[in-house]
């Protein structure tokens, strides 16, 4: 068995830096976010671009990693891995990081408030950090809510996790995953899951090449329609969840993603003939893009194509599917090519992306309040804030986490 996926890793940390990225544009897209600095068009389509794809992407290297660590380690070491390495940083991050973000959210809140030019801070696209202040003051001259109504609100849309919600879904996605690996040591499971092991031409067929999209895009499809019954967040590209209980289509859609990914480890170089036809990929999510995206916002000129309400709606759910799919196989396949051996340079980025990302919220909502009265251009803006705030996250990797017990837990013992 291979013991290192160096590409995979590459590929991992590329979607948490990508993060990074995401939320230092969402200040100059001139849509809701917890600082609103001057807008442009061209950051909207970057934000979607990215946000198209990433998470998605995520989750599936997550599902393959997870086969992975369960076929070397077994179940009870599975579990005790991921309860290390997802569960405690992630109880740890609500005691730390998150209360510093809401601390920054405030002082961005005074600052904005004090200059008259933004009001309250509302939650942001990606659910990393939000204030319900607009929300309570309507309440004023509404009736008010049913108890019922807050706690299913409370539940489901405050914000407990922020930009940690996804390791929360990991948790989740692991009980998942523990009962189905626990099935498949026994009965039924174990013949099912021996077939899966076993080359077929269903198996290449289905989930070790692109004629996986058959059944994926679908599902996919279904997912984004489970999420516009709940939808808010981004218009393009999938909702997210940071409250205490996942909601359900969100939580779906990164399953089958999840899912997905551990089938690719279960089936014999599955993940090689699922990306074997990365550039068609690539050519098809650039060409997809922005006719994905315009159906998805309802641009005039696609309702012009298809006039239907409903027609419009399934185009728009399909087209999202389809671009995360057909990038996350681009990708999948360049980092294949580019980045198949060790590099000392790319372990470390690896290594330290996790960390990146975690911290990265609460220096980078700073930033954007720092630049903010600031007489630049916002692609300017955008580029120091970017460098700036990564450079300051590497220095704080190297001298205060990479050789400390964050360091272990984050990543593991490292081997020198």
């Amino acid at each position: 068995m291979q013991t290192r996926f160096h590409h995979l890793d590459a590929l991992r940390a590329t979607a948490m830096l990508l993060g990074i990225v995401l939320h230092a544009s969402l200040a100059y897209t001139g849509g809701p976010w917890i600082v609103r600095d001057e807008g442009h068009g061209g950051f909207a389509a970057v934000f979607f671009a990215i946000h198209g794809f990433r998470m998605q992407l995520f989750f599936l290297l997550s599902g393959f990693f997870t086969a992975l660590l369960w076929r070397r380690l077994g179940l009870a070491g599975l579990l005790k891995q991921r309860a290390a390495r997802i569960a405690l940083p992630l109880f740890l991050g609500i005691f730390t990081i998150i209360p510093l973000l809401w601390a920054v959210v405030a002082w961005a809140g005074a600052v904005q408030e004090t200059t008259a030019e933004a009001s309250a801070v509302t939650t942001d696209a990606t659910g990393s950090a939000a204030s319900v202040a607009g929300d309570l003051a309507t309440t004023n001259h509404a009736p008010k809510p049913r108890p019922i109504m807050v706690a299913i609100w409370f539940l489901f849309r405050f914000p407990v996790f922020h930009h940690l919600w996804f390791l929360w879904f990991l948790c989740w996605m692991m009980v998942g995953f523990a009962l189905v690996a626990w099935c498949a040591e026994r009965g039924v499971g174990r013949r099912l899951s021996g077939w899966l092991r076993a080359p077929s031409a269903v198996t290449r067929l289905f989930i070790g090449s692109a004629g996986a999209l058959i059944w994926l895009v679908p599902l996919t499809t279904i997912s984004y329609a489970l999420m516009k019954l709940t939808a808010d967040g981004a218009v393009f590209g999938p909702d997210t969840s940071g409250g205490l209980l996942p909601i359900p289509g969100v939580l779906f859609h990164y399953s089958v993603f999840f899912l997905m990914g551990a089938l690719l480890f279960e089936v014999p170089d599955a993940m090689r003939g699922f990306s074997h036809r990365w550039l068609l990929a690539l050519i098809g999510a650039v060409v997809l893009f922005p006719l994905a995206a315009g159906f998805a916002i309802g641009l005039p000129w696609t309702f012009g194509l298809v006039p239907n309400t409903a027609a419009h709606r399934t185009l728009a759910f399909t087209g999202q599917a389809l671009y995360a799919w057909l990038a996350s196989i681009a990708l999948l396949g360049l980092f294949a090519r580019l980045f198949s051996s060790e590099r000392p340079s790319l372990r470390y980025l690896a290594d330290s992306a996790y960390w990146l990302y975690l911290a990265h919220l609460p220096l980078v909502v700073a930033g954007q309040v720092l630049l903010r009265n600031v007489a630049w251009p916002p692609v300017v803006k955008f580029v120091v804030l970017t460098l700036v705030s990564t450079a300051l996250l590497l220095a704080s990797y190297e001298w205060c986490v990479r050789r400390t017990w964050i360091g272990v837990l984050l990543n593991g013992r490292r081997a020198t």
